[in-house]
């Protein structure tokens, strides 16, 4: 049976916690299963250590990882491309190997999709842990006091996101390796561009991402070490 849902999670070198961010999934997948929602898990290693194959590979033999994608591209835009490619779904979920969902995401996802083909759904509570501890509350671009010139300076939705196929395939990620080319952030250019496109950025209420605050070897500080900027776009493109 065709799956109505694809979830595309990245893996790197996240070694044990890649175990728990697939435990995470799996509760996701029995949850929206016991509401009839069918899924199927993509698993990119994109020039992953042995430690996160290994583990990954043990999810596949266990079940809950449908495919698995062993890349070399050495960059997150192109691996989340790649699976994009790869997915049988009619909507696809984005997350990471090293990050943690509520188990009612695909589901209230799914029923805040109804009758939105276009909108771009992002979890309504962040709590990060590791290096540094905080929460905070997404906001959509529905909201009254949104102004989408604030995307100038800051990105208002983290990577977590979920959206019809179609739109990921009509925009993809881009390239960002800060290091070679001084561009970077590649889910807040993709951000940009969706909505720049007529995509609204929409809460899935009631919802919940756990994610990692890396000390060392997070793509943030790679983009920020280098002082990456994000690649030109046309929500900032001059207008006749």
């Amino acid at each position: 049976m065709k799956p109505e849902v694809s979830a595309v999670i990245t893996f790197h070198k996240e070694g044990l916690l890649a175990h728990k961010s697939l435990l995470s999934l799996l509760r996701c997948k029995l949850a929206a299963e016991k509401r009839g929602i069918t899924m199927e898990v993509i698993a990119t290693l994109d020039q992953a250590d042995g430690e996160t194959t290994r583990i990954v590979s043990r999810h596949r033999e266990a079940g809950l990882i449908n495919q698995v994608l062993e890349l070399q591209c050495g960059d997150l835009g192109l691996s989340r491309n790649a699976a994009i490619g790869s997915a049988a779904g009619h909507w696809v979920l984005i997350c990471d190997g090293d990050d943690y969902l509520s188990s009612n995401f695909i589901i209230r996802c799914m029923e805040s999709a109804a009758g939105n083909e276009h909108a771009i759904f992002h979890p309504e509570l962040i709590v990060t842990f590791d290096v540094e501890t905080g929460i905070w509350w997404q906001t959509g671009s529905d909201a009254v006091n949104f102004d989408a010139d604030c995307m100038l300076i800051t990105n208002p939705w983290n990577a977590c996101s979920f959206a019809a196929r179609g739109t990921y395939l009509q925009i993809p990620y881009t390239l960002a390796r800060p290091g070679e080319s001084g561009f970077g952030f590649e889910d807040w250019h993709w951000n940009c561009e969706t909505l720049s496109q007529g995509h609204p950025h929409l809460i899935a209420e009631r919802t919940v991402h756990y994610v990692r605050k890396k000390r060392v070897g997070s793509l943030n500080n790679a983009h920020a070490s280098n002082s990456a900027l994000i690649p030109p776009t046309q929500l900032f493109a001059p207008r006749s």
